[in-house]
């Protein structure tokens, strides 16, 4: 038998076995792999196993089959032949474009996983519209580095393609940085979390209001009076924020009770105390405290201190204890003083 005839024999042999091999890969994965991790708590890796076994399978006959070239070529000695450099080429890309293939699934299953198994779970809509977002890129990003690795096993000159991708990064970032510092800002968001949808928040700026969606260039709040304000996030992320809301509802209210010069304090501290114990609304711990805080122009000023479950029922809650103070005030005969001056005429 001649010696190309029995290398043909051979490497068709050889080639059976890779296909056969990848085969009983696939085979394993699905019986093994697939079904331990059925058992697991999580469905990433499930998920992920499932797949991604078809690029795994597609790798292992890539390598396979360009093993077995290789040793055609060294046998034949036909490497450095024109047939052999177009072989090899041709086995480099299929290579380059499987790894490829196996990374983006990868990151796009976790993406798909993401999506479906925590961002449906939230009340914010900013993880449905960051992941799909953050997929694309990242595909973007794979295909660029497979083709300037690929030109480059070619010994492709890339210098003008990298500094041409990099300056059109440059006019992209420079025409769009507005969108792009409101992007990172809500990535910034989305890890922090200083607040969350329906969230009770006050601006730096004095506005209060409910959080009522945060998105990739915005976050929006809606305001008392239903006006919603809409805040680019590199504005909101770089601004002090006070959370009502978080870690809990619960909420401290600070009222300021005037009473004229000369009246007895004691007796008014235990009138806002027995208002305030008497509301059922009011938790009982921590006990409401009163505080005589200072000596005003026209007044004696008190600041009475308690605590409610929530802060949506703020307003109402100190409506209803205000006006029992002052019920209980007139029927004390306890005067709350208004603003007054003295004016003395010198002859």
């Amino acid at each position: 038998m001649k010696p190309i005839t029995r290398e043909t024999i051979i490497s068709i042999i050889l080639l059976a076995g890779v296909v056969l091999f990848a085969y009983l890969i696939k085979l394993i994965w699905q019986l093994v792999f697939i079904r331990i991790a059925k058992k697991t708590r999580t469905k990433l890796d499930l998920m992920i196993l499932q797949n991604i076994q078809g690029p795994v399978y597609l790798t292992i006959i890539v390598i396979g089959f360009s093993s077995v070239f290789k040793r055609m070529e060294k046998i034949l000695e036909v490497k450095d032949a024109l047939i052999g450099k177009i072989s090899d080429g041709i086995f480099f890309i299929l290579l380059a474009l499987v790894i490829s293939w196996l990374a983006y699934t990868f990151i796009k299953t976790f993406c798909d996983w993401y999506l479906k198994e925590i961002a449906s779970k939230t009340k914010s809509k900013f993880d449905d519209q960051f992941i799909p977002l953050f997929s694309r890129v990242m595909k973007i990003v794979i295909v660029f580095i497979v083709l300037t690795i690929i030109l480059s096993h070619f010994k492709i000159n890339i210098t003008g393609f990298v500094a041409t991708a990099g300056i059109a990064s440059l006019a992209v970032a420079l025409a769009a940085q507005d969108s792009l510092a409101n992007m990172f800002a809500s990535f910034t968001l989305l890890v922090d979390r200083p607040f969350r949808v329906g969230d009770r928040i006050e601006l730096s700026s004095g506005e209060i209001g409910d959080v009522y969606g945060i998105g990739l260039r915005s976050t929006k709040i809606l305001s008392f009076d239903n006006t919603l304000l809409v805040i680019p996030n590199a504005e909101i992320a770089k601004s002090k924020v006070i959370n009502y809301s978080y870690p809990d509802p619960k909420l401290k209210i600070r009222q300021k009770v005037s009473v004229a010069y000369g009246t007895d304090l004691e007796k008014a501290k235990r009138i806002l105390k027995g208002v305030c114990s008497c509301h059922p609304e009011v938790k009982k711990e921590p006990r409401p405290i009163v505080y005589f805080t200072e000596f005003g122009e026209s007044s004696l000023d008190l600041l009475l201190i308690c605590w409610i479950d929530s802060f949506q029922d703020k307003f109402r809650i100190n409506d209803e204890i205000i006006m029992e103070i002052k019920s209980q005030f007139e029927k004390e005969r306890i005067e709350i003083p208004f603003p007054q001056q003295d004016v003395h005429i010198k002859k």
